[in-house]
């Protein structure tokens, strides 16, 4: 999907600079093509920075499941290192494919958008040079990108021991000295990275240059929360889970949650970043307009002007930033299913104690809106500050004061419903692999 979207923009890119060129303006064609080359691969690299997220989380949950199997291979002599690699080069290679899929269909859905355009008239006949080489830039990266994420996701390959595979599998945490390193440099993080961001916004009262501080301290603080999702995520969905302790379903789904902590985090996290780059973008540029609307005479009709232009620019940055927030999505669909395979044999003892089918589909359906919920909720308080200091930052000096909190409610009804649908998606997807095994052929499974 990050293939797909990458090759979209390049030639999204070339499109545009050709329609410009078409009017006889080739220095603005190439002045406009180089600002939209500049626009859109800051998008791609959030959309990498997502994809890379996901990635790891998917093979850390592939590790932790196939802990045994991995034993038993160590048992036999294999290194750690050689399993370390074999996985590595699966990743490898799910990303080779998944790249030149996207680069591929992203080609046709350009060709295919612009021979409709010219002849339904809304584009000039124009040369489009849709073969660009740079097209091809999006698939490379995302090759790097995700053996790189494999790589660092199967980490947890050199920590399994052969003693394992003559015990049952089960999901291990991290060495306890590893641990407390992880731990401290995430605090390390959000510390350093939290005071930059109040410089910034500080800063921000004097001249537009706060803007750099308050990103550099919200790169870091949001790094020191994703790195540290496997410690801050858990307090809040045991927090959150309270709203469903009714019932042995929901008792078992929120135990559940607890009990592993880890797959937890890997589940919500990956949501919390795509959320909360949609809010912070979109909290941004309604902050940016009320500070710029504050500079001029409100019986103006550059008001109606400037709302509309900032409301287009406002759907628009969120359609671009969401597409990285439904790779986020994908990522939480395929944590929940591999969450169901690992516990096939957890599912099939309660199917044996007497759960049918429809309790089965509620509590799986109960830990995904309990992870997609909190996952929200933390998602938009994180991108209210981060939208706040980066208007603020920015637009401090030009008002002369803080600028007021301004929610934009219609962007987060989007991502409520976003929410509302995903989490349905992934608990029904998950559901339907876990009923329809056997409770026999579940027990039997190790």
């Amino acid at each position: 999907m990050t293939s797909l979207f990458g090759t979209i923009l390049v030639e999204s890119v070339v499109v545009v600079s050709g329609v410009v060129g078409a009017t006889g303006a080739d220095a603005a064609s190439d002045k406009i093509g180089i600002g939209l080359s500049v626009v859109a691969s800051v998008f791609l690299a959030v959309a990498v920075y997502v994809g890379c997220v996901v990635t790891i989380n998917a093979f850390g949950a592939v590790i932790a499941g196939r802990r045994r199997s991995i034993a038993l291979l160590r048992l036999v002599g294999a290194e750690g290192r050689e399993v370390r690699r074999a996985v590595a080069l699966e990743g490898l290679g799910a990303g080779v494919i998944g790249a030149v899929v996207g680069a591929l269909v992203g080609l046709l859905v350009a060709l295919l958008v612009v021979r409709s355009g010219i002849a339904g008239g809304w584009l000039p006949a124009a040369d489009y040079s849709l073969d660009t080489p740079f097209a091809v830039l999006p698939a490379v990266v995302v090759v790097l990108t995700t053996w790189w994420a494999a790589w660092i996701g199967c980490r947890g390959v050199t920590t399994v021991s052969p003693l394992e595979a003559t015990a049952v599998a089960a999901v291990q945490d991290a060495p306890r000295r590893r641990a407390r390193i992880a731990s401290a440099g995430m605090v390390a993080l959000i510390v350093i990275g939290g005071m930059l961001l109040a410089l910034g916004a500080f800063a921000g009262l004097i001249s537009p240059a706060g803007l750099l501080i308050a990103f550099l301290g919200g790169v870091l603080s949001f790094t020191g929360i994703v790195l540290g999702a496997g410690r801050i995520m858990p307090p809040m969905l045991r927090v959150v889970g309270r709203l469903w302790r009714g019932g042995p379903a929901g008792r078992i789904a929120v135990a559940g949650v607890g009990r592993y902590p880890e797959r937890s985090a890997r589940s919500s996290i990956a949501l919390v970043i795509g959320v909360t780059l949609v809010t912070t973008f979109a909290v941004a540029l309604t902050g940016f307009r009320d500070a710029v609307t504050a500079r001029f005479d409100h019986s103006s009709a550059d008001l109606a002007m400037l709302d509309q232009s900032v409301t287009v620019a406002l759907w628009v940055l969120t359609g671009l930033i969401g597409f990285s927030a439904l790779i986020a999505g994908v990522g939480l669909v395929n944590t929940m299913l591999m969450g169901v395979l690992q516990r096939t044999r957890e599912l099939g003892l309660l199917r044996s104690l007497g759960f049918s089918r429809g309790q089965l589909r509620g509590m799986i359906a109960i830990e995904s809106g309990h992870v997609t919920i909190t996952a929200l909720l933390f998602g938009f308080v994180l991108g209210c500050i981060y939208g706040w200091a980066a208007a603020q930052s920015l637009m401090g000096s030009a008002v002369h004061g803080l600028i007021a909190l301004d929610i934009p409610w219609s962007v987060v009804a989007v991502i409520a419903a976003g929410g509302i649908v995903l989490a349905a998606l992934a608990s029904a997807v998950a559901a339907r692999r876990a009923v329809r095994v056997s409770p026999v052929d579940a027990m039997a499974t190790e």
